[in-house]
């Protein structure tokens, strides 16, 4: 119609040709905004799992610092008895072994030794 009726007159041709472009710049436009847009949401859907990885990351160091904790407690638990199994073990066998006595008292030699002398209605035994 009107765009006919300006591509027969040839000094208006120029006027026709930027109309085109402005069209196509206009279309070129909106694409760019639609991808624009596209990569905009892809960002974002990256950044949040970026986010999700991170939050992840410091729970499994925080997991794994706790359960460090724990097995350095248990080591140290785990030693502890062992030191005292070995402890109790070797003083049974020193028992066995020793020339006091088993069943009496490590002290009962010195009482024998104190009731020599004792004194009895006036009589020293």
């Amino acid at each position: 119609m009107a765009l006919d009726h300006l591509e027969s007159v040839p000094e208006k041709l120029n006027l026709l040709d930027d109309m085109k472009d402005l069209n196509d710049s206009h279309l070129q436009r909106e694409v760019m905004e639609e991808r624009y847009a596209q990569y905009r949401e892809i960002i974002g859907s990256l950044q949040q799992q970026l986010e999700d990885s991170k939050r992840r990351i410091q729970e499994y160091r925080e997991e794994k610092f706790k359960a460090d904790i724990q097995n350095a407690r248990l080591s140290a638990l785990s030693s502890s008895l062992r030191a005292n199994s070995s402890f109790l073990s070797s003083s049974l066998r020193s028992d066995v072994t020793s020339p006091i006595k088993r069943g009496t008292p490590p002290y009962s030699e010195g009482l024998k030794d104190s009731t020599r002398s004792l004194t009895l209605n006036g009589v020293t035994s």
